[in-house]
């Protein structure tokens, strides 16, 4: 009897835990995952908290544990990718280019898009985590498992980098030139 209520609790606490973490993470997978391969990868992170739930930290540090379990996710994920498309290419003798699924009519989404996969991958993880994940500092550190001062850097190397690759330089326009009419008569031979 104490075995089925054992299964019981650990199924209504990881209900809890699930319902919890679900928009983060899949928040998180949908940014670094193509669409339609996005509930594949959220359910493998599940899949694995579920298997390991009596090893999860007690919160706050659930969440990080949790946003560790979904980058290693995304990274199996990425790999197995670049397998398939090697092995295509073999198959092919040839790679494809591979159409970009957003198709944004606003300039500046471009422009921050191409800013932001311009960034050393470091550098990238650390301003998502922080920008569009809403981790802080330390909270990032822990993730990916470096120090607070090492994602402080890599995020302001970032921030930098993406702020000059959107600052518009100016156009510089020669004077027109303004010398009067007459003088200009007078210069003439």
């Amino acid at each position: 009897m104490g075995d089925s209520t054992d299964k019981l609790d650990h199924a209504v606490g990881f209900e809890t835990f699930y319902n919890a973490h679900y928009l983060r993470i899949s928040g998180y997978v949908r940014r670094r995952v193509p669409e339609h391969e996005a509930a594949d990868v959220i359910a493998q992170v599940f899949t694995v908290a579920w298997r390991r739930f009596e090893q999860v930290p007690p919160p706050p540090e659930d969440r990080l544990w949790l946003f560790g379990v979904a980058r290693h996710s995304v990274a199996n994920y990425r790999r197995s990718w670049l397998r398939r498309l090697r092995l295509h290419a073999r198959l092919v003798q040839e790679v494809r280019p591979v159409a970009s699924p957003v198709n944004n009519l606003d300039p500046l989404h471009d422009r921050v898009a191409a800013a932001v996969a311009g960034l050393r991958p470091g550098d990238r993880e650390v301003l998502q985590l922080v920008l569009w994940d809403d981790l802080t500092h330390a909270e990032a550190a822990a993730v990916l498992g470096c120090s607070v001062n090492a994602v402080e850097l890599r995020f302001r190397r970032a921030q930098a980098r993406v702020r000059d690759a959107l600052v518009i330089t100016p156009v510089t326009v020669d004077p027109p030139d303004i010398t009067p009419v007459a003088h200009q008569w007078r210069s003439q031979p």
